[in-house]
């Protein structure tokens, strides 16, 4: 039976303008929920210094900068997606999925009270003498951010692999395109210039453009990821910049005499700046850790496989050894490239005296996510989800030969990770039919001889498991059974065992967690399912 041993965390510091070593200091730090489902919080200070606000989990949390009384406001989605302040330093706006479908909420700081932005506004007509009555949805909005006097908002818009950004007044009226590209982030106010500035990528370089949608651009070249700030008069600019290693460190831009000085050097991004209107500088520094360790079925003492990432663990058909998935993922300069980040595939012995600092065997190095390898029972296959070719799918090698890899299933989207069934005729995997990331199961007929389809992929359908996603899935030893994890809403879950040939399951445990892809395993005498949830 395997554990995995996770930590993951997010701590905020702040730097003052000077930026002599001793003004570092903690803000706050969050533990993050889970290593899949949740990405980072979000987080700012306010423009008068006074406040830092962040997300945690489904939470909206506001506390005084150097520490105090906490303030938790009332969510008003499921999941918060972006956080930023208004320049009066009073009120949050948020970026929000699930709940009454209004997307951008405004937070009142001081009475707790929240409210849709621009209620009265669903659709915005923006002119584009190339497109006319083009409309966008508020829902298309991201990352709005406002300008010094609060007169003007700005944000971008994706469409058809193209990034629009947009104008609008405070109150959401005269919507006008300031930007387009393949490539636009983290638009931001320029007070030198009072228009905005941005990152934009042109012929794979990126650059600071001082003068966003303006014929007469300002260009920086600057390998800079995610958000930039300025300073109140606009003389300072704060951005990321990636090093050697693919770590992003924090960096300041003197304007006037276009100067840099280096602020931080960790081991881990420094990354997602925000500034008061006094030059305090806070940003974010994340610890992400995860290990795959044995412990006994009876409970008790873990023994630590991997002294290194990775994630996703799986038995030999023999029980003497186990597959991972392992890499450098979470660094916002390997997440820009998704889905091709470094995840590769290994191997390593159960039977050691200390963690093993690096794969035994390297079964996949590729350019893409490669995840959740397994063998087949006769040992001449594996299986394993890829993005490799542009896809989205369980692909299949014979042992040994990666070379000759090629696709399984077919018009995947989120696919999860095979499993073959113990007499080596089924394999069973999860996907969804398109964006509602509904998973479904699917079953593939195969010849483990010869490693060829022999029924095609089929969705497993179950009476009374038609509205909730299936995450997890293994198979009983008889080969006609699985056990699936089933998530029934955001809180909770259910384990089944349900047959393959479309029979009624029954079903086996209830539990609640949060985190959207816990894991299950069952033991090989059929007798015990286990899973992860909190305590």
């Amino acid at each position: 039976m395997l554990k995995i041993v996770v930590l993951s965390a997010l701590c905020w510091f702040a730097i003052t303008n000077c930026f002599p070593q001793q003004s570092l200091k903690l803000v706050t730090s969050v533990r993050q929920k889970g290593p899949v489902a949740y990405r980072d919080p979000f987080g700012a200070i306010s423009p008068d210094g006074g406040l830092f606000a962040y997300s945690d989990l489904r939470k909206v949390v506001v506390q005084p900068i150097n520490g105090g009384a906490v303030k938790e406001l009332q969510k008003n989605g499921s999941f918060i997606r972006y956080l930023t302040w208004m320049p009066n330093s009073k009120y949050l706006i948020t970026y929000e999925l699930g709940g009454g479908g209004q997307t951008w909420y405004k937070y009142n700081t001081v009475d707790g009270s929240s409210s849709p932005l621009w209620p009265g506004r669903k659709l915005f007509s923006i002119e584009i003498p190339s497109e006319p009555n083009f409309e966008i949805d508020r829902s298309e909005l991201r990352e709005l951010v406002w300008s010094q006097d609060a007169q003007k908002v700005a944000g971008y818009v994706k469409r058809d692999n193209e990034i629009l950004a947009v104008e609008f007044n405070a109150d959401g009226s005269g919507a006008k395109l300031l930007a387009k590209g393949t490539k636009i982030e983290s638009i931001q106010w320029n007070p030198a210039r009072t228009g905005w500035a941005g990152i934009i990528t042109e012929n794979n370089k990126k650059y600071i453009d001082l003068n966003l949608g303006f014929e007469k651009n300002q260009l920086i070249e600057a390998n800079s990821y995610g958000k930039l700030v300025f300073s109140k008069e606009g003389t300072l600019m704060y951005h990321t910049k990636g090093n050697d290693k693919g770590i992003l460190d924090l960096w300041k831009h003197d304007l006037r005499d276009n100067t840099l000085k280096q602020l931080t050097n960790f081991t881990r991004d420094s990354y997602e700046p925000s500034i008061s209107n006094d030059g305090e500088v806070v940003f974010k520094l994340q610890d992400y850790r995860i290990f795959i360790a044995l412990v006994s079925g009876e409970g008790g003492e873990i023994q630590t496989l991997t002294g290194f990432q990775s994630e996703i663990p799986y038995w030999h058909p023999k029980g003497d050894k186990i597959s991972f998935t392992y890499g450098s993922w979470r660094r916002v300069m390997d997440d820009s490239k998704y889905p091709d980040i470094a995840q590769n595939l290994g191997v390593v012995s159960i039977n050691r005296d200390k963690p093993a600092d690096e794969p035994e065997e390297v079964i996949r190095s590729s350019y893409s996510e490669d995840q959740g390898m397994s063998w087949s029972p006769n040992l001449k296959w594996i299986t394993f989800h890829t993005h490799a070719d542009g896809t989205d799918d369980i692909w299949i090698q014979p042992v040994g030969e990666p070379s000759k890899g090629r696709p399984l299933s077919k018009g995947g989207y989120e696919t999860g990770w095979p499993r073959w069934s113990p007499d080596g005729n089924w394999i069973v995997c999860n996907t969804a039919y398109t964006l509602e990331r509904i998973n479904k199961l699917f079953l593939i007929g195969m010849d483990q001889d010869k490693g060829i389809i022999t029924n095609p992929q089929n969705e497993l359908t179950t009476p009374g498991l038609d509205s909730g996603s299936f995450t997890d899935s293994q198979w009983t030893s008889d080969s006609k059974n699985l056990v699936i994890e089933y998530v029934v809403d955001e809180t909770h879950k259910e384990i089944h065992m349900i047959p393959i040939d479309g029979g009624p399951g029954k079903l086996i445990h209830k539990f609640k967690s949060d985190q959207l892809y816990s894991g299950i395993g069952l033991s090989y005498d059929d007798q015990w399912v286990a899973f992860i949830a909190p305590d």
